[in-house]
């Protein structure tokens, strides 16, 4: 069976950075990059999956406010992009838009969950 690279995709948020940076530290959003495709998570007002599909490091399609800064290989997967899509769907029922929570259950709480379930051997820790 093949194996796909698993990439996490960093962005700043830098109109927060602008700020933060100033006290030494950065607000990011994150998604995982996998057959080509980019999954993230944001927030939204209704019950159903806050879980998205972008062009991967395309920092436009998530607004004016993003800027692109980094992706990393973290690792490979065994999953077919079938099965991947699959997950993608178990996870927007944890992982609602009504449900996102800014420090509690973000982008960067679903890249973390949803790398440790598909890369193969996964002790990377977020």
């Amino acid at each position: 069976m093949a194996r796909a690279p698993v990439r996490l995709n960093v962005y700043d948020m830098y109109w927060l950075n602008e700020y933060a940076s100033t006290v030494g530290f950065g607000v990011y959003h994150s998604g995982i990059e996998v057959y080509g495709v980019e999954y993230a998570y944001g927030g939204h007002p209704f019950a159903f999956s806050g879980v998205f599909e972008n062009t991967p490091q395309d920092a436009e399609e998530l607004g004016e406010n993003f800027k692109f800064r980094e992706s990393i290989l973290i690792g490979e997967t065994d999953f077919s992009a079938t099965d991947v899509r699959h997950m993608i769907q178990l996870f927007g029922h944890e992982y609602r838009g009504d449900k996102y929570h800014l420090i509690s259950k973000n982008c960067n709480h679903f890249s973390a969950a949803f790398a440790k379930v598909i890369i193969i051997g996964s002790v990377y820790e977020f």
